[in-house]
């Protein structure tokens, strides 16, 4: 019955690897509740999509603040009810070595990668401690856990994430609700073919891994995991 159906609440859902995954879960029969920034973004994502949109509800907030996170996760529940899965895929990339990194690309990549997931956390959580149950998945990175040289500031907002995430497993042990992060390597979207045109495109993760992955991590199958750390990684 449609009001069995799961309920996702997806960040970074009009994203090249965001996009994926809402189509993936809305191709199992998921509602979804996509907060958005750009809202050209948002019809690109209803478009790409269509009768699958039917799944699919949204609003433009800024996830970076507290108020935008407190009122996407009200919104969904105002919606659905309820909300059974929280996917926090938002987040971005600059490069910089340690001498190039100035505060303004710190600022810039905490407020992409760490603020959202933070702020919606601090939302979602206590809600999903009433329901008794519930299923949270953040997005760290490979380079948070095994840095490369040229990226420190992603590197340290992505570790950032992990750490958030084990500190609210360790708050979740015991009640039903369970948080657990992946941590992919390269993902072959177009804006890192573009950005790296020699790399041997073969070895990088998909986005449709990326997404059987998350759809494992909310399926019964996973309930035991909670506080993990995944690396997916492909060939590289």
């Amino acid at each position: 019955m449609a009001e069995e159906r799961p309920v996702a609440f997806v960040t970074g859902g009009t994203g090249q690897v965001g996009s994926v995954v809402v189509r993936w879960f809305a191709e199992r029969g998921v509602r979804l509740f996509v907060p958005y920034r750009s809202s050209e973004r948002w019809q690109h994502l209803r478009e790409t999509l269509g009768e699958l949109a039917n799944a699919v509800e949204g609003m433009q907030v800024d996830l970076a603040t507290p108020a935008g996170s407190e009122q996407a996760v009200t919104a969904t529940f105002d919606q659905y009810g309820r909300l059974d899965w929280v996917l926090c895929l938002a987040g971005g990339f600059q490069p910089g070595r340690i001498a190039d990194t100035t505060p303004e690309l710190w600022q810039e990549l905490l407020s992409l990668n760490l603020w959202p997931t933070a702020h919606v956390l601090r939302a979602v959580v206590p809600r999903l401690l009433a329901q008794g149950t519930g299923r949270i998945v953040t997005v760290g990175a490979r380079a948070a856990l095994d840095p490369g040289a040229g990226a420190v500031a992603y590197a340290v907002a992505k570790h950032a994430v992990i750490t958030l995430t084990l500190a609210v497993a360790r708050e979740l042990r015991g009640t039903g609700v369970t948080a657990n992060c992946i941590a992919p390597a390269t993902i072959d979207t177009p804006a890192n073919r573009a950005a790296m045109p020699t790399a041997d495109y073969t070895k990088w993760v998909r986005p449709e891994q990326v997404a059987a992955l998350l759809w494992y991590l909310c399926s019964p199958d996973a309930a035991a995991l909670n506080g993990a750390v995944i690396p997916i990684v492909g060939g590289q």
